[in-house]
C-alpha cells in the first residue's frame, strides 16, 4: 500500500509534469502579463487619439476665429488708411455746419459699410473727435491705455470683450495718419476705435460643439485684467460673459492633461490655446468618463478573447510574437543605427551651407523673440561673437526704430502663421541702407514657436529703382506736354487722373491699383497727338472715315508706351479703356467682365470729363447732368458701380474742388 502511494506520488511529481505544470503556470501569467500590457496600449493609444483631436479642434477653430478676426482688422486698416476716409473726417471739425453733418454722415456710412456696429475717433489725448453714437454707449474701460499705446506701437489692437444690450462686443483701436501723410513713419495723427459684433461669429463657434466627437465642448475664456471671464450661452440663445473660479493671468500655455473643468464640478480631460492678439483663451474639454468606458469596454472584450484562444493557441502566438518581436527589433536597432550616421553627416553639411550664406539668418522663439541661433553672416552684420548673439533680442542688436520694425514683423508672423516681408532703412555713420527683412514661421518644440528671419541688402536695387522710375517720369512728363497742345484737351488729362484716382479710393481699391489707373489716366490721351489736327479742330459732324481715325488714338497710345517699363498693368487699362459692356466699344469689341475695372473707370472718367467740356457744337454740361447720361448707359455700355460712385466723389467736399478747379459746373 505504502509502495503504491509513493509511486503515485512519483508519477504525480515527474519531472515531466513539473515542466507541464511550469508550462501551465507560464501560460496563466503570460496571459495576465499580454492582457496588462494590451490594456496599458490602450489607455496610453485612447489618450493619445483623445490628445490629437483636442489639437486638432483646438486648431481648426482657432484659426477660424482668428482669420475672422484678421478680417476685420484688414478691413479696418483698408477704411484708416482710405484716403477719402480721411479727407471727409478732416470736415468734422468745419466751422460749416454742413460740411460738419455731411463728414459725421459719412464716417458713420463708412463704418456700417466695413461690416462694424459703430465708431469712433480720438484724439492723441484721448478725447472723442467723432463718434457715430453717444460717447457712454460705445466707449468701454481701458480705451485711453488702449489709445495711447495704439499711438506708440502704430499696430491695431482689441480690448477685452464686453457687453452691450444684449451682444457681446471687441473694440478694435487703428492709428490714423493724416490725410496728406506719405507714409506710416509719420506719427498718427488719431486713432479709430471700431465695435466689432461678436455675437454671431461666438455664437457659431460655440455652438459647434455639437459636431464633436467624444462629447467634448469648447470654450472661450478671455484675460481681463487679473479675471478671467467665459462667454457662455445665456437663455434662450444670448451670449453673457461670466466669471470663472479661476485665473490664467501669467499663464503661457495649458497642455494636454487632466484636471477639474471649468465648473469645478467633475474631471475632464482639457487642452487650451492662447490667441495673443485678443488675449482669449479657446479650451476644449472631454468627460474623463468617455475614454475610460471606452476602455472598460475594451478590457471586457479582451478578456473573452485571451480565454477563448488560451487553452490551444496562447503558447504559439506568445512565443511567435516575441521571436518575431526581437527580430523587429534587431532590424529596427540597424535601421536607426544607419539613419544616425546619416543624420549626422545631413548636420554637418547644413552647418557648412548655413555658415557659407551671405545673407544674415536669424532663428529666434516667438514667445520672447530671444535668439537660439544665428549664422556667421548675422555676427559679421552686427558686429557681435555668436556666442554673445545667442539669448539676445533685437532690442538689444539694433536701435530703437530699427528694432520696432522687426517686432512688427514678428507681430504679422504670429498673428497670420504665414511669409511677411518688409523694408527696414539702417543707418550707420554717414551710409544709408535698405534691407529687405523676410519673417518665416518655423516649428521646433510645438507648432509655429520659432521665427526665421532672412536679413537681404537691397540698397543698390533700390536706388536703381529709384533712377529708373525718374528717368520714366521725365518721359512721362514729355508726353504730358504734348498731349496738353492738342485741341479740346487742355485739361481734360488733369480732370481724368483726379476723378479716377477718387473713384478707385472710394471703391477701396488697393494702392497698386490706385497707381495704375492715376498713371493710365495721365498717358492715356497721348495718342491723340497722332490724330491729323485737321480732324480734332473740325466744327461740323465728322465722317464714319474721321471717326474711325480718331478712334485709332489708343492704338497710338499703346504703341508709344510699349517701349517703356512699367511695373503695373497701364498699358492694358489703356488698351481697354473705350471698351464698352455691350461689345461696341473699340478697338477689340470686349465685352462685360472681359474689361478690367480700372479699364472700366477710365472709361467712364473719360466720358464724363468730355460731356463737362464746351464743344463747338454743344455747350458744356454739368457735373450732374454728365452723370445723369451715364446713369441712362448704366450696365449697358458703362459699369453701374463706377458710375455710382462717380456721383458719390462730385458731391464729396474733395470732389467739390477737383470741379471747382477744373472750371465745371456742378
Amino acid at each position: 500500500m505504502a509502495n503504491n502511494i509513493t509511486e503515485t506520488i512519483k508519477q504525480i511529481f515527474s519531472i515531466k509534469n513539473l515542466l507541464l505544470i511550469l508550462l501551465v503556470v507560464a501560460l496563466a501569467g503570460g496571459t495576465f502579463e499580454t492582457l496588462s500590457y494590451l490594456w496599458k496600449e490602450k489607455e496610453q493609444s485612447v489618450r493619445a487619439d483623445l490628445k490629437e483631436y483636442q489639437k486638432s479642434v483646438l486648431e481648426n477653430e482657432s484659426e477660424l476665429l482668428s482669420s475672422q478676426l484678421i478680417n476685420y482688422v484688414v478691413r479696418g486698416k483698408e477704411l484708416a488708411r482710405a484716403r477719402i476716409f480721411r479727407l471727409s473726417m478732416d470736415d468734422i471739425k468745419s466751422p460749416k455746419k454742413t460740411e460738419v453733418r455731411k463728414a459725421q454722415e459719412d464716417f458713420e456710412n463708412f463704418v456700417k459699410v466695413s461690416g462694424y456696429s459703430a465708431g469712433c475717433i480720438f484724439e492723441p489725448d484721448a478725447s472723442i473727435f467723432a463718434s457715430t453714437e453717444a460717447p457712454e454707449e460705445i466707449i468701454g474701460q481701458g480705451y485711453k491705455e488702449a489709445v495711447q499705446q495704439t499711438l506708440h506701437s502704430r499696430t491695431p489692437m482689441f480690448l477685452p470683450l464686453r457687453t452691450k444690450g444684449n451682444d457681446l462686443i471687441a473694440d478694435l483701436f487703428l492709428p490714423v495718419y493724416d490725410a496728406y501723410a506719405t507714409s506710416t513713419s509719420t506719427p498718427p495723427s488719431r486713432v479709430l476705435m471700431l465695435e466689432v459684433p461678436m455675437t454671431a461669429v461666438l455664437r457659431n463657434f460655440l455652438g459647434s460643439e455639437q459636431t464633436f466627437k467624444y462629447a467634448s465642448s469648447i470654450h472661450l475664456i478671455q484675460q481681463n485684467g487679473k479675471t478671467s471671464e467665459e462667454a457662455t450661452f445665456n437663455y434662450p440663445n444670448n451670449l453673457k460673459l461670466q466669471s470663472t473660479k479661476f485665473s490664467l493671468d501669467g499663464i503661457s500655455e495649458i497642455l494636454f492633461g487632466e484636471r477639474t473643468d471649468l465648473s469645478m464640478e467633475k474631471k475632464v480631460y482639457s487642452t487650451a490655446r492662447f490667441l495673443p492678439v485678443v488675449n482669449w483663451w479657446v479650451m476644449i474639454e472631454t468627460d474623463t468618463a468617455v475614454p475610460s468606458r471606452i476602455i472598460s469596454i475594451y478590457k471586457q472584450e479582451s478578456i473573452i478573447f485571451a480565454s477563448l484562444l488560451l487553452a490551444a493557441m496562447i503558447f504559439f502566438v506568445f512565443t511567435v510574437r516575441f521571436i518575431a518581436s526581437t527580430r523587429k527589433y534587431h532590424r529596427r536597432s540597424s535601421r536607426l543605427e544607419e539613419k544616425n550616421t546619416s543624420l549626422i553627416r545631413e548636420l554637418s553639411l547644413l552647418r557648412i551651407i548655413n555658415n557659407a550664406l551671405p545673407e544674415p539668418v536669424t532663428l529666434k522663439k516667438s514667445e520672447d523673440g530671444a535668439f537660439i541661433h544665428v549664422n556667421k553672416s548675422f555676427t559679421d552684420f552686427t558686429g557681435l561673437k555668436q556666442t554673445e548673439a545667442l539669448h539676445l533680442t533685437d532690442n538689444q542688436i539694433f536701435d530703437h526704430n530699427e528694432a520696432e520694425t522687426l517686432s512688427h514683423g514678428d507681430q504679422m508672423v504670429s498673428m497670420s502663421n504665414s511669409s511677411y516681408s518688409e523694408e527696414l532703412i539702417m543707418t550707420r555713420g554717414s551710409s544709408k541702407s535698405t534691407i529687405q527683412v523676410t519673417f518665416v514661421p518655423c516649428t521646433v518644440d510645438e507648432e509655429n514657436d520659432a521665427i526665421l528671419t532672412v536679413y537681404r541688402d537691397i540698397t543698390s536695387e533700390r536706388n536703381a529703382s529709384e533712377r529708373g522710375i525718374e528717368v520714366r517720369q521725365q518721359v512721362i512728363n514729355a508726353l504730358i506736354r504734348a498731349v496738353e497742345s492738342v485741341p479740346f484737351l487742355d485739361g481734360h488729362t488733369s480732370l481724368m487722373r483726379k476723378l479716377a484716382l477718387e473713384i478707385a479710393e472710394t471703391l477701396l481699391l488697393s494702392d497698386a491699383d490706385c497707381a495704375t489707373v492715376e498713371a493710365a489716366a495721365i498717358l492715356s490721351q497721348v495718342g491723340k497727338t497722332f490724330v491729323p489736327r485737321e480732324i480734332m479742330e473740325k466744327e461740323g459732324k465728322l465722317t464714319p472715315e474721321e471717326i474711325k481715325e480718331t478712334q485709332r488714338y489708343i492704338e497710338h497710345t499703346c504703341k508709344i508706351l510699349e517701349g517703356v517699363e512699367f511695373d503695373l498693368p497701364i498699358t492694358q487699362t489703356i488698351w481697354q479703356m473705350q471698351e464698352t459692356l455691350d461689345g461696341s466699344g473699340y478697338p477689340n469689341k470686349l465685352e462685360g467682365r472681359n474689361i478690367s475695372t480700372l479699364a472700366r473707370i477710365l472709361g467712364v472718367t473719360n466720358t464724363f470729363s468730355a460731356l463737362v467740356q464746351k464743344r463747338s457744337y454743344r455747350k458744356a454740361k454739368t457735373a450732374r447732368q454728365a452723370v445723369d447720361i451715364l446713369q441712362g448707359m448704366a450696365d449697358v455700355k458703362y459699369d453701374s458701380t463706377v458710375i455710382e460712385a462717380l456721383g458719390a466723389v462730385i458731391e464729396t467736399q474733395s470732389g467739390k474742388a477737383i470741379l471747382k478747379e477744373s472750371q465745371v459746373e456742378i
